[in-house]
């Protein structure tokens, strides 16, 4: 899920429509550094930087380039500095060194046509209106009083490890009704700006209303860039919390059964493979001594009267001798061998005499 929602938001910053950046001092034809005026950028809004490798090097020093801004007629251009680096004095309101100056135009230009060749034509800048200079970010530099401006940057021959300015510039209109027309976005205080600028991730209201997320999937913006906690649904921040949750309570046991399995197949020092364990009321595996139990005696069938048995005769063992009425003496093992035969109930004398012969 979290890896879905990356990739949207990838492809949302991809596929946006994003303003042209331009360059005061590039390395191709289009962004050449031009000292008269007779380079121009038209649109209703764009990105413009001190020079090509802004952020990676120092701007160049002696520099005078020249750039004019026209929008479509009805429209004022209102230029915002992102970023601004450059290199200043201590008293920084004069900028007698590297200065950004910014030039309002006193009448209408048509954006379809050419530059003037002469400088001096009905094209000229007017008043001079704002210089810049100094460190500051996200702040608003000037409007033209029409659908021009003229920016003039300057840097002196002494080096600066300044990093130079990022300006974001676009078109407005102030309705007089209060009202917007088809294909514009209403900031909401009576400006209006086209709804394509309104798509972006730049500020183009003074109020900064056109980057409201809302305000814009409002107004059918595509490509939008997307927040997922601002965007979002509270029923689908619930199913992305459960997932979240289920999914940590599953590897946690999983974990759990891991380690009971190991535990259970380590051996135990010192006891036999047969030893058992259990569990105490920690939680905690502890093995039961093992059992011993002594052999029991083997069990033997009654001899019966048609068995093999015969009593055993120990010839290097008689026995004492006992007195006999003819012989005189005998031993007392032929006395029992002669009590087995002749008694009837001998199977009780055999089985207890050998019983006797085992235990021994």
């Amino acid at each position: 899920m979290i890896k879905l929602i990356l990739i949207l938001v990838t492809l949302g910053i991809c596929c946006r429509s994003e303003p042209i950046a331009s360059f005061f001092d590039g390395l191709d034809s289009r962004n050449e550094c031009k000292a008269r005026l007779d380079r121009r950028l038209t649109g209703f809004s764009g990105l413009l930087y001190s020079h090509s490798k802004y952020g990676q090097e120092p701007y160049n020093t002696s520099r005078n380039c020249v750039l004019m801004l026209v929008a479509p007629i009805g429209y004022n251009i209102r230029v915002r500095a992102i970023e601004f680096d450059v290199a200043s004095t201590e008293n920084a309101r004069n900028c007698e060194r590297d200065t950004l100056h910014v030039f309002d135009h006193e009448t209408t230009l048509d954006p379809e046509s050419y530059a003037p060749a002469r400088i001096d034509d009905i094209t000229s800048p007017g008043p001079i209106i704002g210089q810049f200079c100094g460190h500051f970010e996200n702040r608003i530099l000037n409007m033209s009083s029409h659908n021009a401006l003229t920016l003039w940057w300057h840097s002196n021959p002494n080096g600066s490890n300044s990093k130079g300015f990022k300006l974001h510039w676009g078109a407005f209109r102030v309705s007089r009704t209060g009202n917007c027309v088809t294909g514009e976005f209403s900031c909401g205080n009576g400006e209006c700006i086209p709804i394509e600028s309104a798509c972006d991730r730049f500020a183009d209201c003074s109020n900064g209303e056109d980057l409201i997320h809302s305000r814009q999937m409002a107004a059918n913006c595509q490509n939008i860039e997307l927040d997922p906690l601002t965007t979002v649904s509270g029923v689908f921040v619930l199913l992305f919390s459960a997932t979240i949750i289920l999914s940590l309570c599953g590897f946690i046991m999983f974990v759990c059964c891991l380690c009971k399995c190991l535990k259970s197949s380590i051996p135990i020092k010192g006891a036999a493979s047969h030893t058992t364990t259990t569990t105490t009321t920690n939680g905690e595996y502890k093995p039961e001594p093992p059992q011993f139990y002594p052999p029991s005696p083997p069990k033997m069938p009654p001899p019966s009267a048609a068995s093999g048995y015969t009593t055993r005769l120990h010839h290097h063992f008689e026995g004492p001798m006992v007195p006999s009425e003819t012989s005189g003496f005998h031993s007392a093992r032929h006395q029992n061998h002669y009590s087995v035969n002749s008694d009837i109930n001998g199977d009780y004398t055999y089985v207890r005499n050998d019983v006797h012969r085992n235990l021994l």
